[in-house]
């Protein structure tokens, strides 16, 4: 049984990285797009917003196979609330404390948050489920 669990695991892993990947294509191009009209922070903000609502939708079929429920999207959303926070920090220490380009700041920022918000995810999709 345990074997089976850990394969089961590794396959919603993997599912959580392919809808990631895809979640993560638009939220660059959002926060690409939006550098032209605006700072790197209020861009990381709305990249993110825009990510957030698509993820929910993304891993709550795609990758947990839960139903969508009010109370689940809030829980998700309330995560990624704290989520965007830290990765918004993390962002902007990344550009204004070590001078790395806004550009590709973001990169080292969705490597660090990635592991975080698989968690997190997993944890508010599938509380209260019997998959959990």
């Amino acid at each position: 049984s345990g074997s089976v669990s850990t394969r089961r695991e590794t396959r919603r892993i993997m599912r959580f990285l392919v809808a990631g990947a895809v979640n993560t294509g638009l939220s660059v191009l959002v926060y690409q797009g939006a550098l032209f009209f605006m700072s790197h922070t209020p861009s990381y903000v709305l990249a993110y917003v825009a990510g957030i609502v698509a993820a929910y939708f993304l891993y709550s079929r795609q990758v947990f196979d839960v139903p969508l429920t009010a109370a689940r999207f809030m829980a998700f959303a309330v995560f990624y609330a704290a989520s965007l926070v830290a990765g918004a920090l993390l962002n902007a220490a990344l550009i204004e404390g070590l001078n790395i380009m806004a550009r590709l700041a973001i990169f080292i920022t969705i490597g660090v948050m990635l592991p975080v918000n698989y968690l997190g995810s997993r944890w508010c999709l599938r509380a209260g489920s019997e998959n959990a």
